[in-house]
């Protein structure tokens, strides 16, 4: 299933017809492209370049990092480099020639993950502390040094979800690019807790409470793992996740219809639902999202067609199922991707661009073409040259 198709005005590279009969066909070829590539121009431009060599029809572009905005905000500080740059504006500049959507890639809970706090006076860390998730000692996500992070599952400072200040801050994001600026879709990554022993700062207890007659806290030191409470406490967990998906949602709807919303998610769903309150399963049935890219980035060749297995089990057509470069060769990447494609998956999501060399370029190219794509993109240079000298 093709998403959105791009139509180049003149010019475009077609297989042969009826070549790679019997192969799935891999409609949606994705790059995740990590703020760091976003620094400059030729940054950017090597970038697009890369993906075009490759034959990437899509690039998910992180415009919002460690609520830093990559693009020209009035909610969230710039990041510091920018000095009147516009990234995002760059990208889908330089990206749409080569045939390629963009998608706006923002982090949705997860805003800080540096050693060190922020320098901006107006990051969200200073202007809103209460807005944080806590652990069950009742200790801030702000408060854990990296040390503490890397032992404890966490990436770093989160905002809670359960929060309706919260979800509206992320959806007033999403609102301020999909409004202003020309792209072809909302991605919303770490969409989830980072594991069940968060999600217990004081005005979300409070609000369970005020629901429920229950405090989490003491629920737990009374009745332990006690699978009743639990499953109330979790499935509590999973609705706010799920309303923070339905507030963007419901914003693009109103003010930007023509713009997709996807997420990046765990790529085994009962483990998304049940470890991190992220019930993607459902988004997909319910039409919630228009897709998701299953984040498979083991090296394990057995886990990883498990995993494809998993990410296909349902509306295969709208999961994309994401494979990691930055801890494996290629070659062992594709063993997931190619039994997604296999049992009907949307396409391949590659993390991330900035790692990938010029031999797996090509090898990734060639994956690409030998499952059945069409219509890859001409190269510009190569356009160029045809249409003011009549020759290649």
């Amino acid at each position: 299933m093709k998403f959105r198709t791009v139509l180049l005005p003149v010019l475009a590279f077609v297989a042969a017809e009826g070549a790679y009969a019997g192969n799935q066909v891999c409609d949606s070829r994705y790059f995740w492209v990590v703020r760091d590539g976003l620094e400059s121009p030729e940054s950017i431009d090597s970038l697009v370049d890369r993906a075009a060599e490759a034959g990437a029809n899509g690039i998910i572009v992180q415009v919002a990092g460690r609520a830093e905005a990559y693009y020209m905000s009035s909610i969230l500080p710039a990041a510091t480099f920018q000095d009147g740059f516009d990234p995002l504006a760059y990208t889908i500049a330089r990206a749409r020639p080569r045939g390629m959507e963009v998608h706006a890639w923002i982090n949705a809970f997860l805003v800080w993950s540096a050693p060190y706090p922020p320098n901006d006076s107006t990051h969200i860390w200073y202007t809103h502390p209460e807005w944080f998730m806590a652990d069950k000692y009742g200790r801030s996500t702000r408060e854990y040094t990296r040390d503490e992070c890397d032992r404890n599952g966490l990436v770093g400072a989160t905002l809670s979800p359960a929060l309706p200040e919260v979800r509206a801050f992320l959806a007033d994001i999403a609102r301020e690019i999909a409004v202003n600026y020309n792209v072809d879709g909302i991605h919303l990554d770490y969409i989830r807790y980072p594991n069940p022993s968060f999600g217990f700062e004081p005005l979300s207890t409070g609000a369970f409470f005020l629901e429920t007659g229950l405090d989490p806290l003491d629920m737990f030191r009374r009745y332990g793992e006690n699978d009743e409470f639990r499953d109330i406490w979790s499935f509590w967990k999973i609705c706010h996740v799920t309303r923070t998906v339905e507030t963007v949602r419901s914003v693009l709807r109103s003010e930007a219809p023509g713009v997709l919303l996807s997420c990046a998610v765990m790529a085994d769903p009962h483990e998304a639902r049940s470890h991190y309150s992220c019930d993607w399963r459902s988004w997909l049935e319910s039409g919630l999202v228009d897709f998701v890219c299953t984040m498979a980035y083991t090296t394990n060749a057995q886990k990883a067609r498990e995993l494809a297995v998993l990410g296909a089990a349902v509306c295969p057509e709208r999961v994309i199922h994401g494979i990691g470069i930055y801890n494996q060769p290629m070659s062992s990447a594709f063993t997931g991707a190619s039994e997604a494609l296999s049992r009907g998956c949307g396409g391949v999501c590659v993390f991330s661009l900035s790692s990938l060399s010029s031999d797996s370029t090509w090898m990734l190219r060639n994956f690409w073409r030998e499952r059945g794509s069409t219509g890859f993109p001409i190269d510009s240079a190569v356009f160029q040259r045809v249409t003011t000298e009549g020759r290649p």
